[in-house]
Order: C-alpha cells, then sequence, then structure tokens
C-alpha cells in the first residue's frame, strides 16, 4: 500500500488530540480526481475514475476508521452500500478497526430525510446512521436503520452537532467521501484534519468539482496542506496531506 501504513494514512496517533481537545471525531478526507481536478463527468457519471487497486485501497482506509460518511447527494446519486468488502483483497485485515467483529458505521448526512429505507447503505452489510433535520419527516426510517436529529444551520446541518452527536456514539475517527458539497462544509468549519487524494492520469474537462463552496474566496484565505507522502496507487497517484499548522 505505498509507503505508509493504514494506521498512518488515516492519522491513528493523532486521533486522541483531536477528540479530547475539539471534542468532535478525526477527519478524514478522501476524493478521487482526474488530473484537471474533476471528480465526475459533466453527465453525472463518475464510475471509474480511478484504478481497481486505488478502490481497493479505499475499503482499507474505510477499515481504519469508525463510521464511513457520506451527503445525501452522494447517495441518491450513486445508491452505495459503504460496506468494508475483504474478500476481493487479501490486503484487508479488519483487525486495524477496534472492534473487529463490526463493520464501520455507515452516515449519511442527510437534512431532509431523502434517504429511502430501501437504499443500498439501509441493508444489513453495515449498521447505518442517517442524520437529519431535528424537523424532518423521517418516519420511514423507523424500524430500519439509526437516526440522529440535529439542528439546521445556514448551510445543511449544524456540522458541530453532527460531529459530537458521532463521538457520543463512540466514533473517533471518520472517512469522509463525498461529495464535494458537504466536504466544503467541512473545509469551511476547519473539521477536515487529513486529505487522502487519488488523482487518475485523465482529463474531463468539464463535470463536477472535487471540492465546492469552502469558504474560501481568495488567495488570502486559502488553505495550504502539509504533503505527508506521495505514492503510486496501480496507474494513479496517490497524496496524502494535512492542514499546514
Amino acid at each position: 500500500m505505498g509507503t505508509l501504513s493504514v494506521e498512518e494514512l488515516v492519522g491513528r496517533a493523532e486521533w486522541d488530540a483531536v477528540n479530547h481537545e475539539q471534542q468532535r471525531p478525526f477527519v478524514v478526507y478522501k476524493f478521487a480526481a482526474t488530473l484537471d481536478g474533476r471528480i465526475a463527468a459533466e453527465d453525472g457519471t463518475s464510475q471509474w475514475i480511478t484504478s481497481a487497486e486505488s478502490r481497493s485501497e479505499v475499503h482499507l482506509l474505510r477499515a481504519g476508521c469508525h463510521a464511513t460518511v457520506v451527503g445525501s447527494g452522494t447517495q441518491q446519486a450513486d445508491n452505495p452500500n459503504l460496506a468494508v468488502r475483504g474478500n476481493d483483497d487479501p490486503r484487508l485485515d479488519l483487525s486495524i478497526v477496534s472492534n473487529p467483529d463490526r463493520q464501520p458505521w455507515r452516515v449519511v448526512i442527510d437534512s431532509n430525510a431523502k434517504t429511502p429505507a430501501d437504499a443500498n447503505v439501509c441493508n444489513d452489510a453495515a449498521p447505518t446512521l442517517i442524520v437529519v433535520a431535528d424537523d424532518a419527516d423521517a418516519s420511514h426510517l423507523d424500524g430500519v436503520v439509526n437516526v440522529l436529529r440535529v439542528r439546521r444551520a445556514e448551510r445543511g446541518l449544524d456540522l458541530g452537532a453532527v460531529m459530537r452527536g458521532l463521538l457520543a456514539r463512540d466514533i473517533k475517527a471518520v472517512f469522509l467521501e463525498g461529495g464535494p458539497t458537504l466536504a466544503g462544509g467541512f473545509i469551511a468549519q476547519g473539521l477536515v484534519d487529513r486529505v487522502v487524494n487519488y488523482v487518475a492520469p485523465a482529463l474531463l474537462g468539464a463535470g463536477k468539482s472535487g471540492l465546492e463552496n469552502a469558504g474560501i474566496h481568495s488567495m488570502s484565505g486559502i488553505l495550504r496542506l502539509e504533503l505527508i507522502d506521495v505514492a503510486r496507487s496501480g496507474s494513479d497517484v496517490r497524496l496524502v496531506a494535512r492542514p499546514a499548522k
């Protein structure tokens, strides 16, 4: 898996400080993009930008955290399963999860409770938590998945309240997989501790950007990152970074 272990890639040694000092889970933001920064084509299709090796590594990184988090847009567009698969990757070792008998949580940030009860994330492959606004009608999810209610914010949900709710469930590190709007919200509020970016040697020229509306409006506000590692992943390049001190 390149030069770093899973524990190093997901910042395992740094979790406790964030958990205790900021009272929230450690956040690993992962995205896969083309050389021109696109995560999906103009028609919305996104499978597959990166190599099979990179997609396999993602399961390792999911397994290294306590929860995989996506937004409602990703759930509606891709209907992902998000459970960790190991039968197709001999490298996968679930012992790196604190409780190896339990899959990491699948978390959908879904303000208006649009996730249907028959969505793939609602199956029994892993535990699921749907985070909705406190005034949303989530009755169709009763008895299907766990539901966390938090207050609305100017933009979506109060992410601070979401993070506190996850930590209260002993979720100490989350693997943020998308989409670009949700990731932008996390960046805007300073909630990202690690960035893992898979870059495919490909160009689209149009389509969805990897990050949107991150609260940065000029070069004076640019978020500089410290590059931790660069390695090959199949035909792709994997970059690992963290916000500069």
